[in-house]
């Protein structure tokens, strides 16, 4: 899974018709606070839904993970999470191939 470190620490080539370096930065940064603050929420969502599950069980003792209107462990939780995270890089270096792409297209045209 990617953190927010490995954005911070990525570098990519630059070219002559390249991205505005200042925007890329930006974005990056953005993506940044963003992930920071879902690997946050999701720590606390996993410590109150553990704590919610013992509270839970402690009152109804003869109750099971399993007997929950959800069963969703909060390991299965994490990893839709992850798996929605994985999803969303994945569709975001897509797009940035793509415009890769694009601009390189461009700039072989404007060659030629």
């Amino acid at each position: 899974m990617i953190k927010a470190e490995n954005i911070a620490s990525k570098e990519f080539r630059k070219s002559l018709y390249g991205y505005d370096c200042e925007q890329v930065d930006l974005f990056l940064d953005e993506l940044i606070v963003q992930l920071k603050q879902m690997e946050q929420e999701r720590l606390e969502m996993s410590t109150m839904i553990e704590y919610l599950v013992g509270i839970v069980q402690k009152e109804n003792p003869q109750m099971h993970e399993n007997d929950f209107v959800s069963p969703v462990s909060p390991h299965d939780l994490l990893s839709n999470t992850n798996r929605n995270v994985l999803e969303s890089q994945e569709l975001f270096s897509n797009l940035v191939d793509q415009e890769e792409s694009a601009v390189l297209s461009d700039e072989a045209e404007a060659d030629q």
